[in-house]
């Protein structure tokens, strides 16, 4: 009876990973995952922190980080101002 209860499982399992690989593959056909692998939403992609150590920073330099970041993909960052000891440039 054991081996009978193994085998069941056994089935049960492979059942389960085809199913779940079915809905995969028609999701990939639709060009969902793919797509959202290409494009992510908003909330998915991926972020930075950005630190400056004591105020060496100016407009236009963080302005053209901020398009770069923008550019690359990026969804958000963490800005941060240190304190270091760098003298104020």
């Amino acid at each position: 009876m054991q081996k009978g209860r193994i085998v069941f499982h056994f089935c049960c399992q492979v059942m389960f990973v085809l199913v779940i690989l079915l809905v995969l593959l028609a999701d990939i056909c639709r060009g969902g995952v793919v797509q959202e692998f290409i494009s992510p939403p908003e909330a998915a992609r991926p972020g930075v922190y950005w630190y400056f150590m004591d105020g060496n920073l100016s407009a236009e330099a963080m302005t053209a980080d901020l398009e770069s970041m923008k550019a690359a993909g990026l969804g958000n960052l963490v800005f941060l101002e240190v304190n270091v000891g760098v003298p104020r440039g």
